[in-house]
């Protein structure tokens, strides 16, 4: 297998989602027209027609996230693929990806470092605290997460180690709780029950480096400034959620509600949010100036599929 074909990029889809991930192959056909085989784990024959997806060993709903994605993975590995773009069904690119920093720059990083995952949403947002060093004689602002509270393996577009990945998994299938959810949960733990060197070995980029489109000057400052702001706003959430005002608090603040410029480019929070169309997510799209045609066909099947509800 040649280098650029020791990476692909698998696509867990949530059963409920199906109709999402048409238009995320399409979209990143649009926005990443070079991009790595792409392989859709979790949907059955039948479902969705000409998907490139992987085996499913039970069709029958529902089905165990972590489960299917682990069958994926083991394919994978069985093909010679060494590392995947992880991206969830609605993470959907929404913008010019870097593809030449997608292709070859966090690859090389994954052997150089070594890596065992890289999380492309960066550290530069207001959501996420710049948590860990900074790796010198590396991309700029890439940071080493080490810590009790560094952010490793989430599961907003990153590129893993594929045997790291179904390590991540494996541990994740010893529970009851086999969700997207409980994958986080499980492996951002300090003391996870994974190798060391696994846990010692994650890193977040910082995306407006490698992104298409850069900064300016303005746009940065009011970055920072936001993520000041933002970040201190967050510190309070743990008491209105004692006093019943979590959810309220964080929507109200619109935490979730950003889009994220970086090698690729996307909405924070996504498609869908608590099992719906993600609100946030479709102002943003029905704002975009000039839309592909993409992104104006997945905004009418979501308004179908809502009306369907």
């Amino acid at each position: 297998m040649s280098d650029a074909g020791r990476i692909c990029v698998l696509v867990p889809v949530y059963h409920p989602y199906r109709w999402v991930a048409p238009h995320m192959l399409r979209l990143l056909d649009e926005y990443w027209p070079d991009h790595p085989n792409v392989f859709f784990a979790g949907l059955a024959a039948g479902e969705v027609d000409d998907m490139p997806m992987l085996p499913l060993a039970n069709v029958e709903s529902p089905r165990q996230w972590a489960t299917f994605c682990l069958e994926a993975v083991m394919e994978l590995l069985a093909r010679g693929y060494e590392l995947c773009y992880f991206i969830g069904e609605d993470h959907v690119p929404l913008g010019t990806c870097h593809a030449r920093h997608l292709r070859f720059t966090l690859p090389d990083l994954m052997e150089s470092l070594p890596a065992s995952y890289i999380g492309m949403m960066g550290w530069d947002n207001r959501r996420f605290l710049p948590r860990g060093e900074v790796v010198a004689d590396s991309i700029p602002g890439l940071r080493r997460l080490l810590g009790r509270h560094a952010p490793r393996f989430h599961l907003h577009p990153c590129l893993f180690r594929l045997s790291v990945l179904r390590d991540c998994l494996e541990c994740v299938s010893r529970q009851k709780e086999r969700t997207p959810w409980a994958f986080e949960k499980t492996c951002d733990k300090f003391d996870a029950d994974l190798p060391e060197r696994d846990k010692e070995s994650c890193y977040q980029i910082f995306g407006e480096a490698l992104a298409v489109r850069r900064d300016t000057g303005l746009e940065r400052q009011g970055r920072r400034a936001e993520q000041f702001v933002y970040h201190r706003a967050m510190g309070l959430a743990p008491w209105m959620r004692r006093m019943g005002l979590g959810m309220r608090y964080w929507d109200a603040w619109g935490f979730d509600n950003f889009f994220y410029n970086g090698p690729y480019p996307m909405f924070y929070s996504g498609v869908m949010s608590r099992g719906r169309l993600n609100p946030f997510f479709m102002r943003f799209v029905e704002k975009m100036k000039r839309p592909p045609g993409a992104v104006r066909d997945l905004i009418v099947e979501a308004r179908a599929w809502e009306r369907q509800l």
